[in-house]
């Protein structure tokens, strides 16, 4: 489904904003229908995450699914173009930082 809401938002040449794990390079290259897809990637320690995340209202938090998934991950390498943001700071700060490196700031 993602990788059809990639295609119509480029099809209508509108920009949006899709979040998933695409833990997997193989999962990236899925959704990477052409080079106008970017990816960011937001870096963290796990004990950084499972911070955050305990502390997140409404939000399910497994101990042990977060080690899978860590275990199941594929940095983005330097041939896939992906923007990595390295996280412990608040989301606005992360939200400017991204808007600032894909150019998406509005002087």
């Amino acid at each position: 489904r993602l990788r059809e809401q990639i295609k119509r938002s480029l099809a209508a040449r509108e920009n949006a904003v899709l979040a998933c794990s695409a833990l997997k390079r193989k999962y990236r290259d899925c959704l990477r229908v052409n080079r106008d897809v970017k990816f960011v990637f937001l870096r963290g320690d796990s004990a950084l995450i499972a911070k955050q995340l305990r502390h997140r209202r409404g939000h399910f938090f497994d101990r042990a699914l977060l080690k899978s998934q860590f275990d199941d991950l594929e940095e983005p390498q330097p041939d896939e173009s992906a923007l990595t943001i390295e996280l412990g700071r608040t989301p606005q700060e992360l939200v400017k930082e991204i808007k600032e490196k894909l150019h998406l700031s509005r002087g």
